[in-house]
């Protein structure tokens, strides 16, 4: 029963850890952001072509 306390310990521990990428970022890793701007450019152009 002495282990239960340490045990709970560690596992808040590791639940809090920040997390790390499984695969390292690379020159053409492009941010969300730019994909959803990207997108709502496309869908502004081809609304206005159907205009």
């Amino acid at each position: 029963m002495r282990c239960l306390p340490v045990f709970v310990i560690l596992l808040l521990l590791i639940a809090s850890a920040p997390s790390v990428d499984a695969r390292p970022k690379t020159k053409d890793d492009i941010p969300q952001a730019s994909f959803q701007d990207n997108a709502k450019r496309i869908l502004k152009v081809l609304e206005s072509k159907r205009n």
